[in-house]
């Protein structure tokens, strides 16, 4: 299986490279520092890559907008998330998109292996932390899902902002940040700004 490293760690990606590098069916065609470098490479390489392992926090594109310009674009490629976050405000929009695995940079090597076989075989693959996130779906944010604009607002009103505040720091009209903060109480079946506040925080729905 022919894979690419998408980490802005040059350490992360060494080492993976290196971890790979002990299998005999796994090996590393590529690594690159960014999501921009991901996205040239696939135009030229997309036929040779079965799979990406993508980080999530990188500056300019971030792993959720990558993996969806992915699974849009080729979506024959197998897209695994191998990150250290496992918030709500991650997790949930990353299997939305339909990653094919969700693992922890802090798991040990054997299972990682073994993880991107079974991701190789079909299988998708979310890590035992992850998973324990989504036991028990039933919570008003869990049946609605709130979306990554709505997640970015929410987290802006954790910090206290206003909505002019909001609208400043999002780069969109404060009429925009009205709209996102209606959809936000409805969502969470909250009936107020500060029952949001205190719904997010309680269920750690955004990484603050």
């Amino acid at each position: 299986m022919n894979i690419v490293i998408t980490d802005d760690h040059a350490v992360v990606r060494e080492g993976m490279k290196f971890l790979l590098s002990t299998t005999d069916d796994l090996k590393v065609i590529k690594d690159v520092d960014s999501g921009e470098a991901l996205i040239k490479f696939l135009e030229v390489n997309h036929e040779n890559v079965d799979l990406i392992l993508l980080d999530l926090v990188m500056p300019e594109l971030n792993g959720i907008d990558i993996l969806e310009i992915i699974k849009r674009d080729y979506p024959k490629v197998k897209v695994v998330i191998l990150t250290s976050f496992t918030s709500e405000e991650y997790v949930r929009p990353v299997l939305n998109k339909k990653a094919d695995g969700y693992l922890i940079k802090e798991m040990d090597a054997d299972d990682l292996i073994e993880s991107l076989r079974k991701v190789a075989d079909g299988e998708q693959v979310i890590h035992e932390d992850v998973s324990q996130l989504l036991k028990h779906d039933k919570l008003p944010h869990q049946k609605n899902v709130l979306s990554i604009r709505e997640l970015e607002v929410l987290k802006e009103m954790v910090y206290g902002k206003s909505n002019k505040e909001i609208a400043e720091t999002l780069f969109v009209s404060e009429k925009t940040v009205k709209t996102h903060v209606s959809h936000i109480l409805n969502k969470l079946e909250v009936s107020d700004r500060t029952q949001a506040v205190v719904y997010a925080i309680r269920h750690h729905i955004v990484n603050l």
